[in-house]
């Protein structure tokens, strides 16, 4: 997916308050794909391999989180992605998480329902 240097701005910031987030709550082991923080382990699907935006852990249980900006959460690559994501979580016992701008959850929470996908958070900016 290519994104124009305002939406790669956007990508980044979602993923540095996620990783911040994750960081003062305790999670530990925080892979994220900004600098700064070591980065995800790919995860290797049947079709394709994808990098998470961040991976954590809390209290045993694998956090995955992808981050989308408004226009790429209707984008096909996103479909591979979080489904790929997602299986990756269940079978691992895990989490599934997206973090979205501000306005963009219900268009999240549909594009999950439209998919079959089991989002286990969605998370925007305050």
């Amino acid at each position: 997916m290519s994104r124009n240097s305002s939406e790669s701005q956007e990508h980044r910031d979602l993923i540095s308050m996620m990783a911040n987030h994750f960081k003062n709550e305790g999670f530990r082991n925080i892979r994220a794909d900004i600098p700064g923080f070591p980065d995800p382990e790919v995860i290797h699907g049947t079709k394709k391999n994808h990098l998470p935006d961040l991976t954590a852990n809390n209290n045993g249980t694998d956090i995955i989180l992808e981050a989308e900006t408004s226009d790429s959460i209707f984008d096909d690559h996103t479909i591979n992605q979080w489904t790929l994501f997602a299986d990756a979580a269940q079978k691992s016992g895990g989490e599934f998480h997206v973090v979205v701008p501000k306005g963009s959850r219900s268009a999240a929470e549909q594009r999950a329902a439209s998919l079959g996908i089991q989002l286990n958070n969605i998370w925007i900016p305050r």
